[in-house]
């Protein structure tokens, strides 16, 4: 005899992807469930609580959060914690097939839990049992994600900027952006570039053009023009490069114009007694643009030149722009009015997974030196310290700051100095990527997954439109309490032992 339950419940496929919700003919007197696989077991979903089904999506690793935890997925614009059942059922991993879906379900945020297979809908009569456990989302999250969805508003307001960035020290420095043309060093002020972007592999010839025009990109709905700063500054054609050229947004007055240099380098903050005016002869050469002034640094063996945005032009050709970018009206006044509620970030990586700081809150970024020296008995979470410009500085590994295993190729690695409190420490990342300016509509608050992970990463950059999620770290939260203070008394105990007696 079958089971009465067998006999008495109704199902129903669901389409792959498609939303779970009961027809007019299931509206009958039962409660509707969604039922799905795991591991070869049946379990099941109150229809109610499910707010649609997808594929398995492309997903961002998000570091110090449950091991539970697959990663955040963008869900048409919304950021979307998603769960592996398997792992919250202590389950053994599985790779997921064509047959794997995410279940999203409602509550105060989305999320979204993996599955192995969509079964159907099931209709489940009065008093009558169900063929497949039934779990209950609020219970999975119970203990390992308590706080999921609940906050993240008030922590996503919250700046992001470390209050012991912006020191007297720190402003009292120059701080430029410094690029290669050829073997030579050259920099611009910082406050004058709004973003650093990557050359197109092509470009569409403009006929008329200034010899030092390239052409033109589109950039936020906006005609960027660029030119060459080999041609600005009268120097000859490189040789063709392994890798593509850097597009530097430069912002002269009310224009934007894109810049092309070989290749960019870091961020300095020079003190400005090692910053002299330049030669007149340098004045001289055949380019329209002047190098203005020559930074001296590690003692003099590195020459930067130093370039005035103003001087980059002639006026005539600058002024031409300037009334072109401004002629398309009122939309592109709008627009001019929302950038300037846009953040500017230095956006780097580790282990793959891309990662945000305010600009503002990065002193430097420095090249990894060969030699990293070891310290006895020091904090785990410090590697060694550097020499820079004769300040001894600690470097913390974020890959062990965040427990993230492994190692990529260490000839792209850079040290980011930050101020903390009056200190300085660097931390040790695979790579930089860009200085990116974003909306501020595209910053969102993080789903609160951990309280280490909500302390160190409370927003995220959603891209949507490039399918790009970026994590934002707050560099206040960087070190808690017991790691500054211990970090603090170290600085001090390296600065005593090299000072003279």
């Amino acid at each position: 005899m079958a089971s009465r339950s067998q006999s008495t419940a109704k199902t129903k496929d669901v389409a792959p992807g498609g939303p779970a919700t009961p027809t007019a003919q299931d509206n009958v007197a039962g409660e509707h469930f969604l039922t799905f696989a795991i591991a070869g077991a049946a379990y099941g979903l109150k229809l109610s609580t499910v707010a649609e089904i997808i594929r398995m999506p492309v997903l961002s690793f998000m570091p110090l959060v449950p091991p539970s935890l697959l990663g955040l997925a963008n869900l048409r614009g919304t950021v979307l914690p998603v769960i592996s059942l398997r792992r919250l059922l202590n389950v053994p991993d599985a790779a997921a097939d064509d047959s794997t879906r995410v279940i999203v379900v409602n509550g105060v945020a989305p999320v979204g839990f993996v599955v192995d297979r969509i079964d159907g809908l099931l209709v489940v009569p009065p008093e009558e049992e169900t063929p497949a456990k039934i779990l209950d989302p609020a219970q999975l999250l119970r203990g390992q994600f308590d706080q999921l969805g609940v906050s993240g508003k008030s922590d996503a307001a919250r700046s992001s900027v470390a209050p012991g960035a912006a020191t007297a020290e720190t402003q009292a420095l120059v701080a430029m952006l410094s690029f290669d043309i050829g073997t030579q060093e050259y920099a611009l002020p910082l406050d004058s570039v709004r973003e650093i972007v990557a050359l197109p592999d092509h470009l569409p010839d403009l006929p008329h053009s200034e010899s030092s025009v390239l052409g033109v990109i589109t950039l936020r709905d906006r005609l960027l023009p660029l030119v060459s700063l080999r041609a600005l500054l009268g120097l000859p054609a490189g040789e063709t490069r392994s890798q593509r050229g850097k597009v530097i947004v430069v912002s002269l007055g009310d224009a934007l114009v894109g810049v092309v240099v070989d290749a960019t380098r870091e961020i300095l903050r020079v003190d400005p007694s090692v910053i002299d005016a330049a030669p007149a002869l340098l004045s001289r050469g055949a380019g329209e643009a002047d190098v203005t002034s020559m930074a001296r640094l590690n003692h003099g063996r590195r020459l930067v030149a130093v370039l005035s945005p103003d001087r980059l032009f002639r006026s005539e050709l600058l002024s031409k722009i300037a009334a072109e970018q401004g002629s398309s009206g009122e939309e592109d006044n709008q627009s001019g009015s929302t950038a300037m509620a846009d953040e500017q970030f230095i956006v780097f990586r580790l282990g793959g997974q891309e990662y945000a700081m305010p600009i503002a809150a990065v002193s430097e970024i420095a090249r990894t030196p060969e030699h990293i020296t070891r310290v006895p008995k020091a904090p785990s979470f410090i590697d060694g310290v550097i020499n820079l410009r004769g300040g001894v500085v600690p470097v913390v590994d974020l890959r062990r700051r965040f427990d993230i295993q492994g190692a990529d190729d260490q000839t792209s690695q850079r040290i980011l100095v930050l101020g903390f409190a009056g200190a300085r420490a660097g931390f040790l990342v695979d790579s930089v990527a860009e200085v990116l300016k974003v909306s501020s509509d595209a910053i969102r608050p993080a789903p609160d997954l951990s309280p280490d992970q909500m302390r160190l990463m409370p927003r995220v950059i959603n891209l949507e439109d490039k399918g790009r999620m970026i994590l934002l770290v707050d560099p206040a939260q960087l070190l808690d309490k017991i790691e500054s203070d211990i970090l603090a008394k170290f600085d001090s105990t390296l600065d005593q032992a090299s000072t003279p007696t």
